[in-house]
């Protein structure tokens, strides 16, 4: 099979010239080409980055490839990695790692903002993704402050390397002076000088009120706050010598208020671990609670923010507003709840592990009838999900708890999709042919469905779906999605 990158070169041969849209006058500009072959509005910074063909040259970051317009404008381009990448992700700049910053189509119905997409990296070891900026200048910036953040060590759940080719002066990359142009007046000075080099942290406060790679910059952020010596001495083999089981030492190293002080003291007595290492106050709680609430504001649809401020929550005894939390949590996505960079994966493994963060806690502290948390989560205006990759508000807490739950056994990915595709099924034979999408892409984007070859089925539904809905752009994504799979797979 041939690399994906290969397939995002610059257009080579005899017809390369005309193919840029410059030999002829009347030949249509790429950013024109790619609006109708998707449906959709580029905004300003993307049709200079096409019709200027900032794309030829390379990057001089992580990602360092663009996809060519001639390759997004193919019926089956390679880049596009279906079905772990979800059908309304159509990837445009990629690294040699496997990752994608794609262009991500927001809910078809968002009639109140004329934002109809945003630039997210999506994470080819597990499918996982998160919002970059809400354009690519925004997610070059972020690819390029990246190293300079707090935590940058741990900026991939398995590192990948970003430093080399980096420019180290102004203008020296094609790409730098293109993302200089297109971002915000109020930031462009910190570009054009590149403070991020200059050793001090004022330029990450001036992002964030900026409005500038925000959520990124919290995930980062979040990241360090929960940082403490005791996730980054201690090793398998040290638990595995002292009979104390892995899964319990990442939930202690998740909160250090929850290590059992005999715990402390062996860890001591062993040499595994000092008194600093082990010392809850390396963890800032307060200050994760502040930059998940304000994620969640902006991207509700992050499991990351909400589960995290479910939990702050919860530890400071809001039992009410946790329940609210993680009951938002529990329609995002497990591809949004970056489990292993914020170290939260405990809870979803093991004995009593559940498939969300969110549902552990709930089914954990509330020994009411969970016939209350439908009520709790509606009364409450934090839950306002209209959005194509997070369970749509016409499904029922209690219902997904029992899917997710599971009483019964077998499969809990293949019980949540016979759920969510009969449940897309009586949408649409009561008219609410969105709300029949949105369950579409929770049936496989979600947790994931099993067998592979049940994705076939499952995207040519959701290209009908989407053009009885009138999502035009979703369904081009969507029906292009259905070819890759089908021709990568044979099915």
């Amino acid at each position: 099979m041939s690399d994906p990158l290969d397939d995002a070169e610059t257009p080579t041969g005899p017809n390369a010239s005309v193919q840029s849209g410059r030999a002829l006058d009347a030949a249509p500009k790429w950013s024109e080409q790619l609006e109708r072959r998707f449906g959709l509005t580029l905004q300003p910074d993307l049709v200079s980055w096409f019709d200027d063909e900032v794309w030829r040259t390379p990057g001089n970051g992580e990602f360092i490839v663009a996809v060519s317009p001639e390759t997004l404008l193919k019926p089956i381009p390679d880049p596009v990695w279906p079905p772990l990448m979800p059908p309304n992700f159509l990837p445009l700049v990629g690294s040699h790692a496997g990752d994608w910053l794609c262009l991500r189509l927001v809910d078809g119905e968002n009639s109140s903002s004329e934002i109809t997409y945003d630039l997210c990296h999506w994470y080819h070891g597990g499918g996982d993704w998160l919002p970059w900026g809400s354009s690519l200048a925004e997610a070059l910036l972020f690819d390029q402050i990246l190293p300079y953040l707090p935590a940058s060590d741990q900026r991939h759940a398995i590192p990948s390397p970003m430093d080399s080719g980096r420019p180290s002066q102004p203008g020296a990359n094609a790409w730098q002076d293109w993302m200089t142009r297109s971002l915000p007046d109020a930031i462009r000075p910190i570009a054009e000088e590149q403070r991020w080099r200059a050793g001090d942290t004022d330029w990450i406060d001036a992002l964030i009120e900026a409005g500038v790679c925000n959520v990124a910059i919290a995930c980062q952020l979040v990241i360090d706050a929960l940082s403490n010596e005791l996730t980054h001495r201690l090793k398998p083999a040290d638990a595995n010598r002292m009979g104390i089981a892995w899964n319990d030492i990442m939930r202690w190293g998740f909160d250090l208020r929850s290590l059992p002080n005999e715990v402390a003291q062996r860890l001591r007595d062993e040499g595994v671990a000092q008194a600093d290492a082990i010392d809850p106050a390396q963890q800032d709680w307060q200050r994760i609670e502040d930059l998940c609430e304000r994620a969640h504001a902006l991207v509700p649809e992050l499991a990351w923010a909400a589960e995290l401020l479910g939990y702050c929550r919860l530890q400071r005894g809001d039992s009410a507003g946790a329940k609210v939390a993680f009951l938002n949590s529990l329609r995002c996505s497990v591809f949004t709840d970056q489990s292993v960079r914020l170290r939260t994966h405990w809870a979803t493994s093991g004995s009593d592990g559940m498939a969300k963060f969110g549902a552990y806690w709930l089914c954990r502290e509330n020994e009411s009838s969970s016939a209350s948390w439908d009520h709790a989560s509606g009364e409450n205006g934090e839950n306002a999900f209209a959005v194509a990759n997070a369970v749509p508000n016409s499904i029922l807490m209690t219902e997904y708890l029992d899917c997710l739950q599971n009483r019964e056994g077998g499969s809990v990915r293949s019980r949540l999709t016979s759920f969510f595709l009969d449940r897309a099924e009586q949408n649409a034979n009561n008219g609410e042919t969105a709300e029949a999408v949105r369950c579409l892409y929770a049936a496989g984007w979600d947790l994931g469905t099993e067998p592979m070859t049940l994705y076939a089925d499952l995207l040519g539904r959701l290209v009908d779906a989407t053009q009885i809905a009138g999502w035009t752009s979703h369904e081009n994504l969507a029906r292009m999605h259905r070819d890759c799979f089908r021709k990568r797979y044979g099915i």
